[in-house]
């Protein structure tokens, strides 16, 4: 069994029976191996003891050159990884890319150059390097997976990335897993940085992640280091670090998992009305992760049918539900979904897609950080068309802007978001039908 060694450091200090005159307040009454940073415990924002042996054998678990516990989620991977490109530089971003990315290229005063992907959320090695042709970057930041488990061709996108002089990021959030089982999707070892969430599908805490390093990274340890210290918290849970331990070096079974998820997809194919979206025609995707459609319905309402049988799907959209698994999960979670959506359809006819090429492809008039840190005002979404947006504006989950700051808002935008928002769908961004746009006299 592999060696843990930050739970024997900080279990070797809780068997003294210690006089614990340091934080927290709770003394380890509320748990034994909840400490801080004292002798034998180690230092995040400065490892050289077990915190830094155990991120070593996390690297080595998953395919990687070096890791990095995270315990402000992948949120503080994505502010790092940008960081660590630098101030000002000029970033190929995915458009679909997590709002904290957002954040992060406004706070390094970079200037995003869009990358749109394909219906799917999916880009390719030739749209990237078409990208870079036009309008050469420091580097290329993409998601993948997608919140659905579709996955992008990683080393074919890394070549094209590095032959023009740019390095490659990305968001891994959901593909925390992959590294478990020949099955899945392979890890994106071919990009300089990547960040992976624990705590998505592995059995770790809530706001647990890893920001983990390539071969082909160019910055050092400490590069990197210094990079993150400035996003994570001088106050960090040990127990959330010891759930990255525990979930990386010692891993479930993925391999029985996903062949337990496969005899599942056969059953849902035998229900009327059902549609596992996706599940066939993508060449890579997370088996694992189950997108449901139900004929007649969207996805807002299959899932307020689910939530009265006592099954939570991870989030909805127009389309489907998506439901994420994991070896965690009971067997008979699996009889209740299957007993939940028999006889589930509808009536009423699917609502009509939106082409999201023309949804996520506002024209992009100002820099990031001029949007978000200039002046600006609130404005009904209804009537925001023309205007350049201020704060980005999307669906929560999955967390993408439909509303990019800089970009001009365009009516697709705003009728998508208006009818999301009418079938049930959490907006960020938005108050009381209002968002914030540029003021016009900075416009």
């Amino acid at each position: 069994m592999n060696r843990l060694p930050l739970h024997s450091a900080i279990s070797e200090y809780a068997g003294l029976d210690p006089a614990r005159f340091h934080m927290p307040g709770h003394k380890g009454r509320l748990s034994p191996l909840d400490v801080t940073e004292i002798t034998g415990t180690d230092d995040l924002h400065a490892p050289g003891d077990a915190i830094l042996e155990s991120e070593r054998l996390c690297a080595e678990a998953v395919g990687a050159a070096d890791a990095f516990f995270l315990v402000n989620g992948s949120t503080a991977g994505n502010l790092a990884m940008l960081f660590g490109v630098g101030v000002g530089k000029r970033i190929l971003l995915g458009r679909n890319c997590h709002k904290s990315v957002i954040n992060g290229v406004a706070l390094a005063g970079q200037y995003a150059v869009p990358l749109f992907p394909d219906e799917n959320g999916l880009y390719s090695a030739e749209a990237v390097a078409e990208a870079l042709e036009k309008q050469p970057c420091d580097a290329v930041f993409i998601t993948s997976p997608t919140y659905r488990g579709w996955v992008s061709p990683i080393d074919e996108i890394a070549e094209a990335a590095h032959s023009h002089g740019a390095l490659l990021l990305v968001d891994a959030a959901h593909g925390a897993h992959f590294a478990f089982s020949e099955v899945l999707p392979p890890v994106p070892s071919a990009a300089d940085m990547w960040c992976i969430s624990t705590h998505k599908t592995l059995n770790a805490l809530t706001q647990t992640a890893l920001l983990l390093t390539g071969k082909s990274c160019p910055f050092t340890r400490d590069q990197v280091q210094r990079a993150l210290n400035m996003f994570q918290s001088t106050s960090p849970s040990y127990e959330f670090m010891l759930s990255i331990e525990s979930s990386v070096l010692r891993p479930a079974d993925w391999d029985a998992h996903a062949a337990r998820v496969l005899a599942l997809r056969e059953k849902l194919a035998g229900v009327e009305g059902l549609k596992l979206i996706g599940s066939a025609e993508r060449r890579m995707a997370d088996v694992t992760r189950l997108n449901i459609g139900m004929s007649g319905m969207n996805g807002y309402e299959i899932c307020e049918a689910l939530e009265k049988c006592r099954v939570y799907p991870e989030m909805a959209d127009r389309e489907c539900v998506t439901l994420i698994t994991s070896p965690a999960d009971p067997g008979e979670w699996y009889d209740r979904l299957i007993s939940a959506l028999r006889g589930l359809c509808g009536s009423a006819g699917n609502a009509p897609a939106f082409d999201k090429r023309t949804v996520f492809a506002g024209e992009q008039v100002m820099s990031v950080r001029s949007a978000v840190t200039g002046e600006s005002e609130s404005v009904l979404l209804s009537s925001a068309a023309g205007r350049i947006c201020a704060q980005a504006v999307g669906c929560y989950p999955p967390g993408v802007a439909a509303l990019f700051p800089g970009e001009r808002i365009g009516r697709d935008s705003i009728a998508y978001l208006l009818e999301e928002a009418a079938c049930g769908a959490s907006i960020f961004g938005m108050s009381y039908g209002r968002i914030l746009v540029v003021s016009e006299k900075h416009e």
